[in-house]
C-alpha cells in the first residue's frame, strides 16, 4: 500500500521515521535525507511540490521515496541533478533489502499509472531488479577515493601532473580555510566564484538563497566550504556535503584571473587530507560526465564506481505524449 504526503506537511514524527528508515537502509545518502529536501521544498514553495510516497507493510511504514511535481503538472522526471537539483535520488529507501524493494517498485509502477519517474541511483547499487521490472537504465560513472588509506599512500596515488599543480598552489602562496556555513554571508565568495563560472560555461545558476538553503548547517551539520586564499583574496572555493562516512564535492570553482595559481587542485588535496584525518571512508568526486573535468579528477587517483540514470514511463504516459506530439501541442 502506498500513500502520498507533501514534504512541507510532514509531522516531526514522520520526519524522524524517515531518518530512522534511512539510517538502517543500504540506500543511505545525503540526497535521500528528508531534512535536506525540506530546505529544497521551502525554497521552491510556490512552483514545485515535493512529496514523500510511503510504503506500508503489515500496517507499518517500511519504506519511502521522494518525488517532485511542478505544481499543477506531472512529476519531474527529466531534470539533471547538476542543473536543477530536483531529483529522486537513490530510489526507494528500504531497510528490508532488495527483495522487498522489488515488491515496492512493482507497487510504484502501478501507482504511477499515466506518469513517469526518474531515479538517479546512489553509487554501486545492485541494478538487476530495475532491469527485471522494465526500467530504462543508462550507466554513468563517478570517482571514489578511498580515504581510509594513509596520507602518504593517497599522495603516492596522485598523478604527477596533479602533484605539480598542488606544488604550484603552495608556490603561489595559496592557503586553504574550512568553514561551516551558518549565515548567508558565509557563502558569498563561493557564490561569486560560481556565478562567474556559470556565466563562462553556460551552467545553470540558482539564487544565492537557494544554495544557502542547501548548505545551511543550523539544523544539522552536513556541509563545509573549502576556501582558497591568496593573501586576503578568496580565489577558489568548493562546497562539499558530508554524510555517513562519505564526503562529496558538490559545486565550486576558481576565479578566471586566478586559475594559474592552481588553487583548485590544492583544494581537492585538502579535501582528501580532511577526509583522511577525520577517518571518513571515501571522497566521492560526484561524476565524470564532463570530459575535461573528468580528466582533472582522475589525476587524483581513486577508482570508478557506476551510477545509474533510471527512468520508467508507463504505457499510458507514452501514448499520451505521442498524441500530444501528433496534435502539435
Amino acid at each position: 500500500m502506498i500513500y502520498e504526503k507533501a514534504i512541507l506537511e510532514l509531522t516531526k514524527s514522520e520526519i524522524d521515521l524517515c531518518n530512522n528508515l534511512l539510517m538502517n537502509s543500504p540506500d543511505r545518502h545525503i540526497f535521500n535525507d528528508i531534512r535536506l529536501h525540506l530546505r529544497i521544498q521551502d525554497y521552491y514553495e510556490d512552483t514545485v511540490e515535493g512529496n514523500v510516497l510511503f510504503f506500508s507493510s503489515n500496517g507499518n511504514i517500511a519504506a519511502y521515496i521522494i518525488i517532485y511535481h511542478i505544481i499543477g503538472r506531472k512529476p519531474i522526471y527529466f531534470l539533471s541533478p547538476y542543473q536543477k537539483s530536483l531529483i529522486t535520488y537513490g530510489g526507494i529507501v528500504c531497510p528490508e533489502g532488495r527483495s522487498q524493494q522489488k515488491i515496492y517498485l512493482k507497487e510504484l509502477k502501478k501507482f504511477l499509472r499515466r506518469r513517469a519517474i526518474y531515479i538517479k541511483s546512489i553509487p554501486g547499487i545492485d541494478i538487476s531488479i530495475y532491469y527485471e521490472l522494465g526500467f530504462k537504465i543508462i550507466e554513468k560513472q563517478t570517482l571514489y577515493i578511498n580515504t581510509q588509506k594513509s596520507e602518504d599512500e593517497l599522495w603516492n596515488e596522485i598523478q604527477n601532473r596533479i602533484k605539480w599543480n598542488i606544488k604550484k598552489g603552495h608556490q603561489s602562496n595559496i592557503r586553504v580555510n574550512i568553514i561551516i556555513p551558518k549565515v548567508i554571508e558565509d557563502i558569498e565568495p563561493l557564490y561569486e566564484i560560481y556565478s562567474e563560472l556559470c556565466a563562462r560555461t553556460g551552467l545553470y545558476l540558482h539564487s544565492k538563497s537557494y544554495y544557502f538553503s542547501i548548505l545551511d548547517n543550523n539544523n544539522f551539520e552536513h556541509s563545509l566550504i573549502f576556501y582558497a586564499y591568496q593573501g586576503v583574496q578568496v580565489v577558489s572555493a568548493m562546497a562539499v556535503l558530508q554524510y555517513d562516512g562519505i564526503i562529496m564535492s558538490w559545486f565550486g570553482g576558481t576565479f578566471d584571473k586566478y586559475r594559474n595559481t592552481n588553487a583548485g587542485s590544492l583544494i581537492y588535496w585538502e579535501i582528501i587530507k580532511y577526509a583522511c584525518s577525520h577517518k571518513l571512508e571515501c571522497f566521492d568526486l560526484l561524476g565524470l560526465d564532463i570530459q575535461d573535468i573528468a580528466f582533472f579528477k582522475k589525476g587524483f587517483g581513486g577508482y570508478e564506481v557506476p551510477v545509474y540514470h533510471i527512468t520508467y514511463k508507463s504505457l499510458s504516459f507514452k501514448v499520451f505524449n505521442v498524441i500530444i506530439k501528433l496534435l502539435g501541442k
